[in-house]
């Protein structure tokens, strides 16, 4: 499970249906988290809403995850952050999302912040390939305080691509697919690191995750 990640992630002990395809979530009450595996502070917060009354706030130190099947499926997510836009410098990374596989070392993780990116552009990492070590910029502008929604989508094993508020250019990663070309089973969200007094604060809200047909491994010539 995402051994070289800076902050311990357990595995999700409560799986969903393999019959419910299009799950949605908005974190309206405290019930909603006993669907995800938490470890940290990260709580239902009335702070930030995107729709409804509350939200999911995952702070410094803290990860959420969901495991939406026991195996890889192919579809589509998307969720709305709210990025508090701490515009860091220095070392260190800011907190992140994204999707992961059944492999549980293989992740595609969108970034608020890395240090070897500009820190008003999100940056994503293959963990597959990189181990954290070396981010790209994802080329999305980073949310000034404000809500942002975003699109995973992996319909295929030849589609991975990350949208923002839906623009017509999207992030894809076709030299990536042989890092993530299996499709997803979990979604990942995490706080990042300490970083001092002036921290990244994520919320997240109105997640939706719309997947198909288990992804399965061509047969071996």
């Amino acid at each position: 499970m995402l051994k070289n990640i800076v902050l311990p992630v357990f595995a999700v002990c409560l799986a969903v249906s393999l019959q419910a395809a299009k799950l949605t979530e908005g974190f309206e009450d405290k019930a909603a988290l006993k669907k995800w595996e938490v470890q940290g502070d990260a709580v239902i917060s009335q702070e930030q809403k995107h729709g409804g009354n509350s939200s999911l706030f995952v702070p410094n130190g803290a990860t959420a995850v969901f495991k939406f099947s026991p195996e890889n499926k192919f579809g589509t997510v998307t969720m709305w952050v709210y990025d508090s836009f701490v515009n860091k410098k220095g070392k260190g990374s800011g907190p992140y999302f994204g999707l992961m596989n059944s492999e549980e070392e293989k992740a595609v993780i969108i970034l608020s912040f890395a240090p070897q990116v500009s820190p008003t552009v999100y940056s994503d990492i293959f963990t597959a390939e990189t181990n954290w070590s070396s981010p790209w910029s994802s080329g999305i502008q980073r949310a000034r305080k404000a809500w942002a929604k975003f699109t995973f989508t992996f319909t295929d094993d030849k589609t991975l691509g990350v949208t923002c508020n839906e623009d017509k250019e999207d992030t894809t990663f076709p030299t990536k697919l042989e890092f993530f070309n299996k499709g997803a089973n979990s979604i990942i969200l995490g706080g990042g690191p300490n970083l001092g007094a002036k921290n990244e604060t994520f919320y997240f809200d109105d997640i939706e995750i719309d997947v198909k047909d288990a992804a399965k491994e061509e047969p071996k010539k």
